[in-house]
């Protein structure tokens, strides 16, 4: 399924972006990259991501609060490429990361190497009131969307949805303000039960501006989430694709694929293809579905220029979209991909956990469903990897730690 034993090649290293409040998404990166004999250097906002303790980890870098000061991350790839002899290719692995990567654009190119969609597009794709336009105007398959900017139209809209209907942030950052409740400021999106449930949410988030989008709610439960990923290489040449099915997913109906099981849906991803070929995508991409639970309808809900949290799957089952990446962008013949392997399930664990006390509440598992689900092979985790311990001893050291603290009398 992967390579342990890539060729003992000299390989320019490449540089893995690390974020506050995405920690593990880098280390899937650097893992796909590091097993095909790639150096890395990890950049990251924060000291320890779990990252910077994998074999594969050949540099690390911190770069404070990076995301909210592009120019200092621009210094550092700067300095790097000046090391190692001319521009290193660059992978974001979170919004974060490739938001600023995608701000700095033509200033880091003489640094910096990537295989990222036009900027403009990126913006676009991040941007959901943007990308509500961009689908209406592509005639792609997305739920009726509605970009309300004041109280007299989310009014309106409440009136025209059905619900339950959904909320989700315009941009990454348009829920973070601080006086925002924490529940709104660490979601993706909010299941809405009713008018008076939207309208609440407008009017907390008027204050600070009306940074969201309504969309009507797909019907179905969380097994009828599927992602796929695919590469499009510069020459706009399709040279994999991949998808994976979110059994749970955290937070539960709004968040990201806790465990995940890997197949093969070749009219979706027939579907993905053309979407990007229609876009004029190149690079990484990560589209969100979910499928109509009444007509079997694959609705998009969003596209993702970057990796997503659990592409370590995509790279378990044969299809390593970062080192696809880093061939291309170093111009290097791209070699052939094994063998695609479908039924490999992915467990983070601790999201998944977290995922099932709200699903056990809720009535949607039973603790006998969890743990016989937990029993099926072959399984691939988030950050425990038998031949890259380093990042889980590290967690596990850092978890007893903080209990210890936690017992010690004050």
């Amino acid at each position: 399924m992967y390579n342990n034993n890539a060729p003992a090649v000299a390989r320019l290293p490449a540089v893995v972006l690390a974020c506050v409040g995405a920690p593990e998404g880098d280390l899937n990166v650097v893992r796909s990259l590091g097993e095909q004999g790639v150096p890395v250097v990890v950049v990251s906002e924060y000291a320890d991501p779990p990252s910077r303790y994998s074999r594969y980890c050949t540099e690390f870098v911190q770069v404070p609060d990076f995301t909210a000061h592009p120019q200092a991350l621009l210094g550092v790839l700067a300095a790097l490429a000046r090391r190692h002899g001319g521009p290193l290719p660059v992978f974001p692995s979170a919004d974060p990361d490739l938001e600023v990567l995608n701000q700095l654009s033509d200033a880091a190119r003489p640094h910096a190497r990537w295989t990222l969609a036009a900027p403009a597009l990126v913006t676009a794709l991040m941007d959901k009131r943007a990308f509500s336009v961009l689908a209406e105007r592509m005639d792609l398959p997305v739920p009726r969307s509605f970009t309300p900017t004041t109280l007299d139209e989310a009014e309106r809209i409440a009136d025209l949805l059905t619900y339950p209907a959904i909320a989700k942030p315009s941009l990454p950052a348009s829920w973070k303000h601080p006086a925002l409740p924490r529940e709104l400021r660490t979601t993706k999106a909010v299941v809405l039960e009713s008018r008076e449930a939207l309208l609440q949410v407008c009017r907390t988030l008027a204050p600070w501006g009306m940074g969201l989008i309504l969309q009507e709610y797909v019907p179905g439960d969380d097994a009828e989430h599927y992602d796929v990923h695919a590469y499009i290489d510069r020459q706009g040449v399709a040279r994999a694709t991949f998808c994976g099915r979110k059994w749970r997913i955290q937070p539960p109906h709004v968040g990201s694929g806790c465990y995940v099981e890997s197949l093969h849906e070749p009219v979706l991803e027939a579907l993905v293809l053309d979407i990007l070929q229609r876009l004029d995508y190149r690079g990484i991409a990560n589209l969100n579905f979910k499928r109509h639970s009444l007509t079997g309808e694959f609705k998009l809900l969003e596209i993702n220029a970057r990796v997503s949290q659990w592409t370590i799957l995509t790279t378990r089952a044969g299809v390593n979209l970062p080192w696809l990446a880093y061939q291309d962008v170093c111009g290097l013949s791209p070699q052939p991909l094994p063998p695609r392997s479908t039924g490999l399930w992915y467990v983070s664990g601790k999201n998944d956990f977290r995922a099932i006390r709200t699903y056990l509440r809720e009535g949607l598992w039973s603790w006998g469903g969890y743990l016989r689900s937990l029993l099926k092979r072959p399984v691939v985790y988030q950050v425990l990897c038998r031949d890259d311990l380093g990042p889980a001893l590290y967690l596990t050291g850092r978890w007893f730690a903080e209990k210890m603290r936690l017992r010690s009398p004050s």
